[in-house]
This record gives structure tokens, C-alpha cells and sequence, in this order.
């Protein structure tokens, strides 16, 4: 191999390094924002679900004092 192909070589395999390592950073970042919002979700709709049981409870407590 000629210097030019060393060098062609080693570069061509820290651009590859490089954009493999952009690769994976671009969906580690799609993974977290994907994550958030589903526990975003789940937090909407434990809430939604403590008001409807506590509505519930306020309801049947009512109820019985009629």
C-alpha cells in the first residue's frame, strides 16, 4: 500500500467512527424523547385516573348522607 492509501485508510475509518458515534447520539435522542413523553402520558392519565376515583368516593359518600 502507498502512503496515500495509509492515509485515505485511517481516514476514512475515523469519518466512519465519527458518524456511526452521530448515529447512535441522533437515536439515543429519539429513545429519551420517545420516553418522556409516554411518561408525560402516564402521568395525564394517573391523575385523570385519582380524580375520577376520588370523584367516585366524593359521589358515593354523598349518596349516602341523602
Amino acid at each position: 500500500m502507498t502512503n496515500n492509501e495509509i492515509v485515505l485508510l485511517t481516514v476514512g475509518i475515523g469519518i466512519g467512527a465519527q458518524a456511526m458515534a452521530v448515529a447512535h447520539m441522533v437515536g439515543d435522542m429519539r429513545t429519551v424523547r420517545r420516553a418522556q413523553t409516554e411518561a408525560e402520558a402516564a402521568v395525564k392519565a394517573a391523575a385523570g385516573d385519582r380524580y375520577l376515583s376520588s370523584l367516585r368516593l366524593y359521589q358515593l359518600q354523598n349518596r349516602s348522607r341523602a
